[in-house]
């Protein structure tokens, strides 16, 4: 029994519950009209998509990324959220950089710097928007970019020679040298290293050799094939490696169509095969019974993935045999017991339409529902009473969305017995863009314009948002068909879990897209990335429409909410800006933060009471916690990949004759130059010429941060967070105060904004509030410490004076010494997170060249960025650029995402000549 898009009947869930007798029903279910059952609670979540600009990295290059937040549900552009978090993680689980970027109807673009000391190794880029923390961790972004020195001559791999030695026959120990202080340089102790072998986990504790490196020498277990080395220095530092020790059998896995083979009934089953390291091999095999009967062949695609179609019988057992010229296993591998009673739903594609075929062995006495969903939202209801066990129907494919489709068989009670994946293509739904070249056989250097056009599904000009990237095709990295895209990450990898190797595969050709490779795909890895089952309820964070800064009023010693109570906001960026408001029936204030882009942005809050008198109130800001970092150590397996082996030295040779043109040009080179000074204060100046450089520095944001609620001033933080630079001792007993000495720095004075501290006010040092302290410095053996000491201590015998001491400066936001250091009656002072500072994208343009650019070599990667472009009425873009002295393929990138959440991509591949 068909039914085509005219025969839908409308019902309310009501009216839907009482059609149980009814044999077979579609329904299409007004999503806003009907209860909290139809739309999910995570279709209400942000899809977040980076584009980046390459896989693979040297220092000496920039990561540049384009952000595209949509709404979950529909693909629109998002205008829920203002704020893009993105944070670059290393593999020391650690984040090396962060940005906080603006979004415009929910594009927005920046970049990271790399640094020269980052260590080799997979990075982690995520991102998120403070309204998807309410969804957990699948709706945030993630992916892994690898990361190398631009030169072998600055390699700093902190684990070095790292190999097996087999001492006796069989017998295998993992050796390595380690060298802590290439991350962290004031490493001095033991080294704490965490070995996982299969994993199973041990603790080492190695000594530093003469050599200055550290050892390790330990022994395998028979037959171990992964070991994680994870070295963590005496300050919390890591840095992890993981290698393969030997390739083992591979992992054959079968999903059976349902979830479960059934007793008499037949289903699709999908198989997957994965190498040692995880990755999916192209293999092939029959499925036999126990009584060496062939039921089906099988056979799978590069990716490791396949199926076959078999009726199962419970009285034997099945199992798989590979082909040996395959993969060289012979092996028997079983598939899942067949159980005697259940049921199967199959979905398959027919014409333009999608196939239901619903089986049981089962005495049904009541209906079974099939609900029809996609993205969180629920498209029909199907009612259906099996007749001989078993019932067919078919849906329009147009009249559901582009993108995978939830079939989930329930019982009378709703409860879910089995569910479906299945990939609906539409590619008429997408946007179609058009693109041409004013050159079609650019040279070296000739300059370029890309003339763009852009319509919707319905052939009309689109309203679009368009990036454009140009690569020369030598540094793409992966082959670009097989990389994540704006198609592949909306409709594809983020609807599932786990790595989805090459997703670009499925959207090569949208006209002969490979069906049966998408259909395996959603049996071998239907699991879903967001799920989609629980109903709404309320949301715990609030959406981040631009930078803001929130918090609480409370009274000092009631610490009661205070409400009512006048708050003004004084900020200081690139302008000033002065707000106020005052605090709701919880004492809560929320003030909205204008369009800064700097690292933090400095603000004071004055409070004051109801009569507008300036008062000390408690004034908390909210703490607005990161997610927990994820970082999948399997990424950092060692094993030899020739294409980033080669990008990694095209990119090292690009480097070598950009050096060498600057050294026959005559510049001045130096392998590391540090012209970096700190803009002093004249307290500061007055200290450095007096005392000489600091060696430590502890910023007043770094001791705030740790400042508990039982904090009772600057040394109690101190005593417990920087145990390795202070110690912190009470003299005269326990009536007597805290007193802070350097270790390993002799006797210690402290001077506080260059003012030394007379030795009978010692006892006041400790309780300087930690809001106030601007930064403590440590300056070991310091200069002219005698004269400082009889400035201390006028009484002392000049016996007593020692020649050689420390000193502690502190400096505080007063600037005035100890006894100026006075918090200001209800003022609280802070640094905000804003718009991280633009990265601005430069390439050369050839117009006019002189002398100097026709000889410096142009070795541009990327030739041209354009993250954030607009089309206009007409759905027209344009673009220019010059190209680079790159000859060969060059690859243009263009993806588009119109306001109705069409998407769209298209490639445009040229030559260079020379």
């Amino acid at each position: 029994m068909d039914f085509g898009a005219g025969d839908t009947v409308w019902y309310s869930k009501k009216s839907l519950a009482s059609l149980a007798g009814i044999a077979f029903l579609l329904c299409t279910v007004s999503v806003y009209a009907q209860s909290d059952r139809f739309v999910a609670h995570a279709a209400f979540a942000e899809k977040i998509y980076l584009q980046l600009d390459a896989d693979v990295y040297t220092t000496d290059q920039p990561i540049w990324f384009k952000a595209v937040v949509v709404e979950s549900a529909s693909h629109r552009p998002s205008t829920m959220s203002g704020v893009l978090h993105v944070e670059l993680i290393g593999p020391d689980e650690r984040v090396a950089d962060r940005k906080r970027i603006k979004l415009t109807d929910g594009v927005g673009s920046g970049g990271f710097e790399l640094k020269e000391g980052y260590v080799q190794g997979p990075y982690l880029l995520r991102a998120y928007t403070e309204w998807n923390k309410n969804f957990g961790a699948d709706f945030i972004f993630r992916t892994y970019i690898d990361v190398f020195p631009a030169s072998t001559a600055i390699a700093r791999n902190p684990m070095t020679a790292l190999h097996l030695n087999e001492r006796e026959p069989g017998m295998y120990w993992l050796q390595a040298q380690l060298n802590p202080e290439l991350i962290d340089p004031e490493h001095r102790k033991q080294l704490t290293v965490y070995l996982t072998v299969d994993g199973e986990k041990d603790t080492l504790s190695l000594k530093a050799a003469r050599s200055g490196y550290y050892p390790l020498d330990h022994p395998l277990p028979n037959g171990a094939r992964m070991a994680t080395v994870n070295m963590e220095t005496q300050h919390g530092i890591r840095y992890t490696r993981t290698i393969a020790l030997q390739e083992g059998p591979p992992d054959v896995q079968f999903f059976a169509e349902s979830g479960q083979l059934v007793h008499g009934l037949t289903s699709k089953v999908g198989v997957k095969v994965l190498n040692g390291s995880g990755k999916g091999i192209a293999v092939s095999g029959v499925i036999r019974d126990s009584r060496g009967n062939t039921v089906a062949p099988f056979r799978c695609n590069h990716l490791g993935m396949g199926s076959f179609t078999m009726t199962a019988d419970s009285g034997l057992s099945y199992y798989a045999v590979l082909d040996s010229l395959s993969t060289g296993d012979s092996g028997r591998y079983p598939l899942p017991q067949v159980v005697s009673e259940g049921r199967v739903l199959g979905v398959s594609k027919r014409a333009d339409n999608i196939e239901l075929a619903l089986s049981s062995n089962c005495w049904e006495t009541d209906s079974l529902f099939v609900q029809v969903s996609c993205r969180g939202v629920l498209y029909y209801h199907i009612i259906a009473s099996l007749k001989n066990g078993h019932i067919t129907t078919s849906l329009p494919a147009a009249a559901l969305p582009e993108g995978i489709i939830s079939f989930t068989l329930m019982d009378r009670r709703m409860q879910p017995m089995a569910e479906r994946l299945f990939f609906n293509q539409r590619p008429g739904a997408r946007l179609r863009i058009d693109v041409s070249m004013d050159n079609p056989e650019p040279r070296k250097r000739d300059s370029v314009d890309l003339s763009i056009q852009v319509f919707g599904s319905d052939g009309e000009p689109a309203d679009a948002k368009v990036s454009v990237s140009v690569v020369n095709a030598d540094h793409i990295g992966k082959a670009q068909t097989a990389r994540d895209n704006l198609l592949t990450r909306l409709l594809l990898s983020s609807e599932l879990r786990g790595d989805i190797e090459d997703p670009g595969y499925y959207f090569q050709d949208e006209h002969n897209a490979p069906f049966d490779d998408l259909d395996a795909l959603m049996l071998t890895q239907g699991w879903r990335r967001y799920v989609y089952d629980k109903p709404q309820d309320t949301f715990l964070l609030p959406n981040e429409p631009s930078p803001y800064v929130s918090g609480k009023v409370a009274g000092v010693l009631s610490k009661k909410a205070q409400a009512g109570i006048g708050l003004t906001l004084m900020t200081f960026g690139k302008t000033s800006s002065v707000a106020a408001q005052h605090t709701d029936s919880l004492g809560r204030f929320y003030f909205e933060l204008g369009d800064e882009f700097v690292d933090s942005l400095d603000v004071l809050i004055q409070s004051a009471n109801k009569s507008g008198k300036n008062r000390d109130y408690a004034l908390s800001l909210d703490e607005r916690k990161p997610p927990e970092i994820a970082y999948d150590q399997r990424r950092s397996i060692e094993r030899v990949d020739s294409v980033v082996s080669y990008l990694v030295q095209k990119r090292r040779e690009r480097a070598q004759r950009e050096y060498s043109y600057r050294l026959s040009a005559g510049e001045i080179l130096l392998d590391e130059v540090l012209v970096e000074r700190r803009a002093l204060s004249p307290q500061q100046q007055n200290v450095l010429d007096r005392y000489g450089e600091s060696d430590v520095i502890i910023s007043g944001k770094a001791i705030q941060d740790k400042e508990e609620k039982w904090s009772y001033g600057l040394y109690s933080v101190l005593l417990f967070n920087f145990p390795d630079d202070l110690r912190i001792e009470r003299v005269g007993g326990n009536g007597g105060y805290l007193r802070a000495k350097i270790i390993g720095g002799e006797t210690t004075l402290v001077v506080v904004d260059g003012i030394p501290v007379p030795g009978h006010s010692y006892e006041f040092i400790p309780n300087i509030p930690p809001s106030e302290v601007k930064t403590v410095e440590l300056i070991r053996f310091a200069k002219n410490f005698s004269s400082l000491y009889r400035e201390t201590y006028p009484e002392a015998s000049p016996l007593e004076i020692p020649a050689v001491g420390s000193v502690i400066a502190i400096y505080t936001h007063a600037g005035n010494g100890l006894f100026a250091v006075r918090k200001p009656t209800g003022l609280l002072q802070a640094k905000v997170p804003v718009y991280s500072p633009i990265m601005e994208f430069y390439a050369p343009r050839y117009e006019a060249p002189t002398e100097n650019d026709a000889e410096r070599p142009d070795l541009r990667t990327l030739i041209h960025w354009v993250p954030e472009l607009a089309t206009d009425e007409g759905g027209a873009a344009g673009t220019s650029y010059y190209h680079s002295d790159a000859a060969g393929e060059t690859v243009v990138i263009i993806e588009a995402i119109s306001s109705e959440g069409e998407i769209g991509y298209q490639e445009l591949v040229y030559k260079v000549a020379n």
